[in-house]
């Protein structure tokens, strides 16, 4: 079987997870989500199957903000053969439906992004201007701005305007603030600190949003008694 090693993969990676780095897959190994064989002399060697499994991992963790965790649970399912295996290509199509679509970019214009959320620009320059969706540094925008754009137009006919939006957005900044100085003294706490607190990161966010959705349902029950 042909293999490859740990610089392979970071490039095969690097592709749609530029930010990934040698330390990571280390740390994901470490925690037992990926198993690379070993050479005499020590060096990982990595299988295709690795790398789809990588990608798995890293994609779940960046889409669906779940914590290695669940991620562990997911992948012994199919280690067991309780769901569908993972084989090349396949990694992709296990997260969502909409990992069918072609790529997209990450930089992306005001335009860009009604064009990929199926909204009229007006709305766009509408959140922006309050602050619902905001543009990086470089007057750009991601993937996540076109998904809150397209869940604002949908909410939009329930009569949510965007002042409520911006609500949700302070709400929303409040939490990232938490999750940020909670996570600061893992990322300074050594060698891989920055790769821990990252997990870390992701774990407290699915949990923040578990949190959140429960919460707005034990409210909305509790009014309705």
């Amino acid at each position: 079987m042909k293999t490859m090693s740990i610089g392979v993969v970071l490039e095969k990676l690097h592709v749609e997870f530029p930010e990934v780095t040698v330390s990571k897959i280390r740390f994901l190994e470490a925690e037992g989500l990926i198993t690379p064989q070993r050479t005499s002399s020590g060096y990982r060697r990595f299988t295709q199957a690795d790398v789809d499994r990588l990608h798995f991992i890293l994609k779940t963790q960046r889409d669906d903000y779940l914590p290695l965790k669940v991620i562990r649970e997911q992948l012994d399912a199919m280690d067991s053969g309780a769901v569908t295996p993972l084989r090349r290509g396949d990694a992709a199509t296990l997260v969502s439906p909409e990992a069918f679509k072609a790529p997209v970019a990450t930089r992306l214009t005001d335009s860009d992004v009604a064009e990929q959320s199926g909204v009229d620009q007006k709305l766009v320059a509408t959140l922006i201007s309050s602050g619902v969706i905001v543009p990086d540094s470089s007057g750009f925008f991601t993937n996540d701005d076109v998904a809150i754009v397209s869940a604002a137009e949908k909410l939009s006919a329930f009569g949510f305007d965007a002042r409520h939006l911006r609500q949700l957005r302070n709400t929303a900044s409040r939490q990232a603030d938490l999750i940020e100085r909670a996570a600061i003294p893992t990322a300074r706490s050594g060698k891989n600190g920055r790769e821990l607190a990252d997990e870390m990161t992701q774990e407290m966010m699915a949990l923040v949003v578990s949190m959140h959705a429960n919460m707005v349902k034990s409210v909305l029950r509790q009014g309705r008694n």
